[in-house]
């Protein structure tokens, strides 16, 4: 485990969310790393005093002032409507098929090739048959 990993996984630990496989492998990389045994060292205990504060409700409203700020920083690219899993694999499963479809005609498209006689004229469709026979 990389000293990342074990800093994403501080949260997930100290809620008691990890798997007992990825408890065994944090708790492996903190006893064999001292630069990120000290740094959960430092998270445990600032969650230990913050957990001390008191708590109170947010005001009313607050959950959609805060999403609407970061929508608008963020120019939508968070808290935007998602589409379905269905309505994508939908989407792709059409243009898809249209480039299937494309690459069909492109792929079987036979080309007249126009002979033209000694004397500059192009043959009829009759004059073709029977040259061709």
């Amino acid at each position: 485990m990389d000293h990342d990993r074990a800093r994403e996984l501080f949260t997930a630990y100290h809620d008691e969310e990890l798997s007992s496989s990825e408890v065994e492998e944090l708790e492996s990389h903190l006893a064999a790393c001292e630069a990120c045994s000290v740094e959960w060292d430092t998270y445990r205990r600032t969650m230990e005093e913050i957990s001390g504060l008191h708590k109170f409700a947010a005001p009313v409203g607050m959950t959609e002032a805060v999403e609407q700020k970061i929508k608008r920083r963020s120019k939508g690219r968070f808290f935007s409507e998602q589409r379905s899993f269905s309505t994508q694999f939908a989407i792709v499963s059409f243009i898809l098929i249209l480039l299937f479809m494309a690459a069909y005609l492109v792929l079987t498209e036979v080309t007249e090739i126009t002979v033209l006689e000694e004397d500059g004229k192009t043959p009829t469709a009759q004059e073709r048959d029977a040259g061709a026979r």
